[in-house]
């Protein structure tokens, strides 16, 4: 009796094969779920169902031959590139996604200036030669981002990048020797004053002049002044 109580409170048997069922549908549900939310995103959709991600994202160039990287990167731009149509970012980033390097001149900045209203555009190709499916995937994918009244000229080239790597180091040293004082010769200075002092007196004794007294009377006349 205990037996059959426990039964019935567990379940029957055919209910617990009702639940593992259950479980393992909303396991596959939640999968699914995964699955579809992952169809919406560039980077992880899978591949056979990459065309319709870029049709339902307005994509407007499309080429199975491209590599995959090539088309995800295409679908992934394609929102940012219908908010710029017809401006030069717009322009310059359609061709981004295939790597070319892309230079756009407006006519204004041209030497001399151009026809207004016109611009052009080199692009550089560096992963691949030059052929006519090039060019015209170049044509196209400018043509569909610019604006419809304006002309452009396009260019084509081979771009060949290298990378130079320099290097360069220096060292310096100075080396410095001391010697403990050593005095090889005493030398003592010392200074010698000398004074010179000279004196000379020089005795001059004037007499008056006499007009009348002779001179061989003043040769002979007394010096002491007697008569």
């Amino acid at each position: 009796m205990s037996g059959a109580k426990n039964q019935v409170h567990n379940g029957t048997l055919l209910q617990s094969q009702l639940q593992t069922m259950n479980e393992a549908g909303h396991e596959s549900i939640g999968k699914g779920a995964d699955t579809l939310a992952s169809l919406w995103q560039p980077y992880q959709c899978p591949v056979p169902f990459l065309p319709w991600l870029a049709w339902s994202q307005g994509v407007n160039q499309w080429d199975e031959a491209w590599p995959e990287q090539v088309k995800r990167d295409v679908i992934a731009q394609s929102f940012e590139q219908h908010k710029h149509l017809g401006t030069r970012y717009a322009i310059i980033n359609s061709v981004k996604p295939f790597g070319y390097k892309t230079e756009l001149k407006e006519w204004f900045e041209m030497q001399p200036p151009a026809q207004a209203g016109t611009f052009s555009v080199d692009v550089g190709v560096t992963n691949k030669g030059i052929d006519f499916d090039v060019i015209e995937q170049i044509y196209t994918a400018i043509s569909n981002s610019k604006r419809k009244s304006v002309q452009f000229d396009l260019s084509v080239s081979l771009l060949s990048e290298s990378e130079l790597q320099l290097a360069a180091a220096t060292t310096t040293g100075v080396t410095t020797t001391v010697y403990p004082y050593f005095a090889s010769e005493i030398t003592s200075q010392s200074s010698l004053d000398i004074a010179i002092a000279n004196q000379s007196i020089n005795q001059i004794k004037i007499y008056p002049r006499s007009s009348y007294v002779t001179a061989t009377i003043l040769d002979h006349a007394d010096p002491s002044g007697a008569r």
